[in-house]
C-alpha cells in the first residue's frame, strides 16, 4: 500500500497557501520523514529553529509515490537506523527538538546551551545533574557542586562530560578532536581515564 501522489499534492498546496496568507514569502522546506533520509541531529534542530519553519510530510504503509517525493520534497530526514509505522512520531520528535531552542520556550535563555550535543559543550554529552536532597539512598551530591566555587564546578562538569562521552559515545569525542575542540587539559584528563 503506497500513498497516492494526488491527495498529497493537494494537501501540500493548501499548506503552502495557508503559509502565504500568514505572511510567509519564502517557500518552506518540505521534509519527508523517511528511513532513507539524512539522520537528524542537534545541528539540524538548531538550523530548523532559526528558519521560518517547514512542512512535514509523514508517510504510512509502504511509503509514498516516488513521483510526489521527486517533485515536492526538498529534504528527507530520518531519526536513525530503524523503521516506524509512520512519520508522525519522528515529526513530533523533530519539532520538539527545534521548538525548545526558540527564545522563551525554556526557563532560562542559556538552558539549551548546556544540553548534550550543543556547540557550547563542543558537541559532547552533558554532565550529570543533581538536586535536593543532598543525600539520597546514601549517595550524596558531589562535594564540588556544593562548594559554590564556579570555576571548580565548571571544570568538574567539563570532565564529567568528557568521561561520559568517552564511555558512551566515543564517536562524538573523535568528532570534537577532528574539529580541534578539545583543549590540552581535556586530552590530559582523557588519558587519565
Amino acid at each position: 500500500m503506497v500513498m497516492l501522489a494526488a491527495p498529497l499534492d493537494a494537501a501540500l498546496d493548501e499548506a503552502i497557501l495557508t503559509r502565504r496568507q500568514q505572511g510567509y514569502a519564502e517557500p518552506p522546506e518540505v521534509i519527508l520523514l523517511s528511513p532513507v533520509g539524512e539522520v537528524f541531529n542537534q545541528d539540524y534542530a538548531q538550523a530548523l529553529s532559526e528558519s521560518e519553519g517547514a512542512i512535514f510530510v509523514c508517510g504510512r504503509y509502504e511509503g509514498i509515490d516516488q513521483r510526489f517525493i521527486d517533485a515536492r520534497i526538498t529534504k528527507e530526514v530520518s531519526l536513525g537506523d530503524f523503521v516506524l509505522s509512520g512519520g508522525e512520531i519522528a515529526a513530533s520528535a523533530i519539532i520538539d527538538s527545534a521548538v525548545r531552542l526558540l527564545p522563551g520556550v525554556l526557563n532560562g535563555a542559556l538552558s539549551a546551551a548546556q544540553d548534550s550535543f550543543h556547540e557550547s559543550i563542543d558537541g559532547l554529552l552533558d554532565s550529570p545533574h543533581y538536586t535536593r536532597p543532598e543525600s539520597y539512598h546514601d549517595v550524596t551530591v558531589p562535594e564540588v557542586l556544593l562548594s559554590g566555587n564556579h570555576k571548580h564546578i565548571e571544570l568538574w562538569r567539563r570532565q564529567q562530560s568528557l568521561r561520559l562521552t568517552a564511555q558512551r559515545r566515543p564517536d562524538l569525542l573523535q568528532k570534537a578532536r577532528g574539529l580541534g575542540l578539545l583543549s590540552v587539559a581535556d586530552e590530559v584528563f582523557l588519558k587519565q581515564l
